[in-house]
């Protein structure tokens, strides 16, 4: 039931949580069943801080459903495609204590937001707080088919840039349905509801010890829209344990019990003009590379800092022959040049910079190295 290992990006996830505990972290639990109270949010450098559209002023007043009426809303799981909802912003918000054997508890606060805009750009943010009140935040960036991966902590501030590794965003948002499981019928309160900029119908709901993963009560309240048959809303808090949760695909383990759980889950609709920018760390290291050439048949690119590498399907002497041509072409002013076998040592220098190209066959692929530096 539960997989929340499989949420996670490399080990961010494990990183995250394991700065969290100690202390009161600066993030407010989330309310379980007020609409109107909602996290305070810290500015984020990963986007142009889009902003939700206005919720529209419904054209009829919510009604208030027969007391007692239980039934399945259309829609239970929170796994959704987002695809052909225009742009949208999908956050957890979760809090609780983390438990492991032989250790005291500690309390945490993990919050996810996903951004997925029409024109294919996409962004997914998982930060925490760390014991010491350091911000702790790991943000995935796809633009234009060029995917970054940023990460703060404190003042610390790190870029990759990778290429198109769509995975990096594959089955990475944590659902209340991954906590708590699928629920079977809700007790239906209000229709008509605008949330988030939807139309939704609120349900709230009680679950006891629903799989073998928990112990506990778990209650909360959904909004849930159909048309598009989607959750908007799911606020909840479960009071007792969740247990089971192991390594999975060779991560290392999250704590094996979370216990007195609460959690805000919302979809919402952002503004048709929503764009998402680089931070300004990845925006400097692109600048600084920008006058770098790349032959053709380019994979497996990763750029962190001053250093570029790639594989390429073309022959080491041939990637030679490219950069000797290519970045004179560039302005780039040819220095010493080495061979050995099948590896070549290039350097080039212009305004000051030096930049030192190796390129070898590595298990049968020719792999590229590039450093820049001060000349």
């Amino acid at each position: 039931m539960i997989k929340v290992a499989r949420i996670i990006i490399g080990t961010a996830l494990i990183v995250l949580l394991s700065a969290c505990g100690g202390g009161t972290t600066g993030n407010t639990s989330p309310s379980p069943t007020v609409e109107e109270t909602r996290p305070t949010r810290t500015p984020r450098p990963a986007a142009s801080n889009p902003s939700p559209t206005a919720n529209p002023s419904p054209a009829a007043k919510p009604t208030t459903a027969t007391a007692g009426t239980s039934e399945r809303p259309p829609v239970i799981n929170t796994q959704t495609d987002f695809r052909g909802l225009g742009n949208v912003q999908v956050e957890m918000n979760m809090a609780g204590v983390a438990r492991e054997e032989g250790k005291p508890e500690e309390p945490f606060n993990l919050l996810i937001r996903q951004i997925i805009l029409e024109n294919g750009d996409r962004s997914l943010t998982i930060e925490s707080t760390s014991a010491d009140s350091r911000l702790v935040r790991i943000t995935n960036i796809q633009i234009g088919g060029e995917t970054y991966q940023y990460s703060e902590e404190g003042s610390q501030q790190f870029c990759f840039s990778m290429g198109s590794m769509a995975d990096l965003f594959e089955g990475s948002m944590l659902t209340p349905d991954q906590l708590i499981g699928n629920l079977e019928s809700a007790q239906l309160v209000e229709r008509g509801v605008q949330v988030n900029g939807f139309t939704t119908d609120r349900y709230t709901f009680s679950v006891k010890e629903q799989t073998a993963n928990y112990q506990g009560e778990a209650k909360g309240e959904i909004w849930a829209a159909s048309n598009p048959a989607i959750v908007v809303r799911h606020v909840g808090k479960l009071i007792g344990t969740i247990t089971g949760i192991v390594e999975e695909d060779g991560t290392a383990p999250l704590p094996s019990q979370l216990g007195n759980l609460r959690w805000e889950y919302n979809v919402t609709r952002l503004a048709a003009n929503t764009t998402l920018t680089l931070p300004e760390a990845c925006a400097q290291q692109q600048a600084a590379s920008a006058d770098i050439p790349f032959p053709p048949n380019v994979s497996n690119q990763v750029r962190m800092g001053d250093l570029i590498s790639f594989e390429t399907t073309d022959s080491p002497k041939n990637v030679a022959t490219f950069y000797q041509t290519e970045m004179e072409a560039k302005g780039w002013r040819t220095g010493n040049t080495s061979q050995y076998d099948n590896t070549y040592l290039l350097t080039f220098t212009k305004d000051g910079r030096e930049a030192s190209i190796t390129i070898s066959v590595i298990d049968n692929k020719t792999t590229v190295i590039i450093t820049i530096s001060s000349s």
